[in-house]
This record gives C-alpha cells, sequence and structure tokens, in this order.
C-alpha cells in the first residue's frame, strides 16, 4: 500500500515541514529503542541503589547477611546519589559506560570509627557496627557540611555467558564512588 501525497507549489513549505516531523520522530523511537544490556543493567542497580529498597539486592545476593540497621542507613546515603551516562561504548564482548556520578563523601569515616575505638574501650562493647551507622547518619544529617564527590569515569562490563556484569577488577572508580569512599583510609 502506498500513499501519495500531492502538494502544490504553496504546499512545498508543508512538504518540508512534515518530511522534517517525521525524520525527528524516526531518530527519537531509534534512540528509545535500543539500550544495550550492559546499560540496562547499570541503570536497574542504580534505581535500586537511589530506591534505597534493599530487599532487591539482597535477594540476587546469597550472602546478604548485613546488619539490617547498617543497610538502612546506607540506604540514605544511595538516595542521594545521582548520575548521567555521557556515552557507551560496545566492542564485541565488553561495554564501556562513561557516567558522571555525585556521590555523599564518606571517607573519613573509617579513620574515625577507629579512633572512637582506640580512645574509648567502652564503646567496642557497642560494637563497630553501630560506631559505623552513627557516624554515617550523623554525616548525612548534617546537610551544611555533607561533602559530594562528582567524577567522570568509565564503567567496564564484560559479556559472560550471555549476560553483563561489571568487571571487578576494572572498575575502581565506580566501586568507590558507591562505596562512598569508606574503604579509603587515606
Amino acid at each position: 500500500c502506498v500513499i501519495k501525497i500531492k502538494f502544490k507549489k504553496e504546499g512545498n513549505a508543508m512538504k518540508k515541514k512534515i518530511i522534517l516531523i517525521f525524520g525527528l520522530l524516526l531518530i527519537f523511537v531509534m534512540s528509545c529503542g535500543g539500550k544495550h544490556p550492559a546499560v540496562k543493567d547499570f541503570e536497574s542497580t542504580m534505581k535500586i541503589y537511589q530506591s534505597g529498597d534493599f530487599t532487591k539486592m539482597s535477594q540476587n545476593s546469597e550472602n546478604a547477611t548485613i546488619n539490617p540497621e547498617v543497610m538502612k542507613t546506607f540506604s540514605e546515603a544511595y538516595k542521594k546519589i545521582t548520575y548521567k551516562i555521557n556515552k557507551t561504548t560496545v566492542n564485541k564482548d565488553e561495554a564501556i559506560i562513561n557516567v558522571t556520578m555525585k556521590a555523599p563523601d564518606l571517607s573519613g569515616v573509617m579513620k574515625e570509627a577507629i579512633v572512637k575505638i582506640m580512645q574509648d574501650p567502652k564503646l567496642q562493647a557497642e560494637g563497630s557496627d553501630k560506631i559505623m551507622t552513627d557516624l554515617i547518619k550523623e554525616k548525612l544529617n548534617d546537610t551544611n557540611n555533607l561533602k559530594y564527590n562528582e567524577k567522570t569515569f568509565d564503567i567496564v562490563y564484560k559479556k559472560a555467558q550471555d549476560k553483563w556484569f561489571p568487571d571487578p577488577y576494572a572498575n575502581k572508580e565506580y566501586f568507590q564512588m558507591i562505596t562512598f569512599g569508606i574503604l579509603n583510609t587515606q
């Protein structure tokens, strides 16, 4: 079935507008429909982080034995993460997602917890989980002084058995951002 549209001389401007609109619609449809599976996985993971619903995350992990109070505290930090995907490059079994991410900077928390425990032996009885959660809550609630890290970096995904996974050896900056720098002891 072919549809012929006849335009009069004064209709040439209209013809150009219709072609332009169809072209824009085609570009829109093509750009929305073709997300790479690695990008879909990354966005799905970030959505879970930002929602703070770690029951979804723990269902995917067989070793989810993290204290619920710690998880609740971290969920508040995860809700503050923002990101933007800048570009995706795919080469066979590797996908590189370039992102700009902003996350709370909790890099001094581990050091502060160790110092507190060393200075006051009574705190050892409370346990490190409680001390860490109290310090994290304190930092997150101090909105006037809460610092953020913002970085642009690549996240490398590898394909294994038709699924895409973040490469645990190639994503140092990504893991630092999603752990809020807590593991940095510098």
